[in-house]
C-alpha cells in the first residue's frame, strides 16, 4: 500500500463483497483482456494472466484503489449494506 502512496488504513465493514478490489476493478479489466481468446490448457491461461498483470504500470493498480473511495464511503455510511456501483 505504501508503494502506491496509500498511507492511511480505513475501517472496512466486516462483510462487503461489493468492495472487493478484484471484483470491483481488476476482474472486469482482466475479463476484457481474455475475452474471445482460446487457450491450449490451464498453463497457457495462467501465463497470459501473469503477462497481463506484469504489463500493468503501478498507476493502473493505484487508480483501481482510488476508484474504491466512493463505494467504500457509501458502504461505510450504510454500515456495510450493499452499495450499487
Amino acid at each position: 500500500m505504501k508503494s502506491l502512496r496509500f498511507y492511511e488504513t480505513l475501517p472496512h465493514p466486516s462483510y462487503s463483497p461489493d468492495l472487493a478490489p478484484s471484483d470491483f476493478y481488476l476482474n472486469p479489466k482482466l475479463k476484457e483482456h481474455i475475452k474471445g481468446k482460446h487457450f491450449e490448457d490451464d498453463e497457457a491461461v495462467q501465463e497470459d494472466v501473469r503477462r497481463w498483470f506484469r504489463g500493468k504500470p503501478h498507476e493502473f493498480f493505484a487508480d483501481g484503489m482510488r476508484k474504491l473511495i466512493w463505494p467504500w464511503r457509501a458502504c461505510n455510511d450504510k454500515e456495510g449494506d450493499y452499495v450499487e456501483k
